[in-house]
């Protein structure tokens, strides 16, 4: 049997950071971050990712554009409460800071979501986590500029709304949601996932398969019941525009998933997963994600 509405939606909303791609992109985030009024700024990552050497090549290239910058190495992979109250207490020991930038993957932009939310905003973290878990708490005051540089290609989360966290006590993977946690710009640069192995790039290639897969196949935002205007929330279900980026990503992915995995060293082929990846999160971060997604949060939220 169908379920219909009884006053179907006849509206839908798309959102999106702005977009900076290419090789050489991060060498231009000083610039960036002046245009956006920043003049001192935390680069927030993690400590593999810090080895690499991008996020410091990334703070003194905003230093040279005349800003201070801080690095801290304070992501933690796959966030939980802890890490991410730890990351915030750090944040304002060293602070006040007027911009951020996240340099990693998921949980490098997760974390510097998170931080920026609470330095802005203020309160405890499980003041803004998404019910039952937290309080569902929205902010009040509009976030600093974030720029989001991913190094991976695979979560997609240079482009949503939402923070991602495991609850340690309650052994729950939930996370919290508000369009203002959206980054301002999303720096997607190839040459900071050429050092991905291939497992990793294969894992994150799945990623973006389910992100734009389920973004795909996710219920129609016609089929839910009429909202009022403050009821609105950034996944408003699959529509016309979401389905644009979900096709595109998983063109982009049949062509250079092998390719990727195979010869990491295949310049077209990293492009083209950092572009699927990019183009996935900009599907889903408008439709949302279903039931593989809900499956494996229980899951996940056991692992620790």
């Amino acid at each position: 049997m169908t379920w219909s509405p009884a006053h179907p939606e006849t509206v839908f909303t798309y959102g999106a950071p702005q977009l900076k791609f290419g090789p050489g992109a991060a060498d231009e985030i000083g610039h960036d971050l002046g245009a956006l009024g920043a003049t001192r700024v935390l680069v927030v990552t993690d400590a593999g990712v810090l080895a690499t050497g991008w996020p410091d090549r990334v703070a003194e290239g905003i230093r040279e554009s005349g800003l201070e910058a801080v690095v801290h190495d304070s992501a933690h992979v796959e966030p939980t409460d802890a890490s991410l109250a730890a990351a915030i207490e750090r944040a304002r020991a060293d602070g006040p800071f007027d911009g951020f930038v996240a340099v990693g993957g998921g949980s490098s932009i997760d974390t510097a979501k998170a931080v920026d939310l609470l330095l802005t905003n203020g309160g405890d973290l499980m003041d803004y986590v998404n019910v039952p878990v937290g309080a569902g708490r929205a902010p009040s005051r509009p976030l600093a500029p974030l720029v989001a540089v991913p190094t991976t290609t695979g979560t997609g989360a240079e482009s949503t709304t939402i923070c991602v966290l495991d609850v340690l006590d309650l052994k729950v993977k939930t996370g919290i949601s508000h369009v203002r946690l959206r980054p301002t710009l999303a720096v997607v640069d190839p040459r900071l996932t050429a050092s991905q192995p291939p497992g990793v790039t294969a894992s994150a290639g799945m990623d973006i398969l389910c992100h734009a897969l389920e973004s795909w196949t996710a219920r129609p935002y016609t089929s839910y019941e009429r909202k009022q205007p403050g009821e609105r929330v950034p996944y408003c279900g699959s529509n016309p525009i979401s389905d644009l980026w979900a096709e595109r990503s998983m063109s982009l992915l049949a062509k250079a998933f092998r390719r990727a995995v195979r010869d990491g060293s295949d310049e077209d082929a990293r492009a083209d997963m950092a572009l699927a990846a990019t183009f996935a999160g900009l599907g889903f971060g408008n439709a949302g994600v279903h039931v593989p997604h809900a499956n494996a949060y229980p899951v996940a939220g056991r692992v620790r």
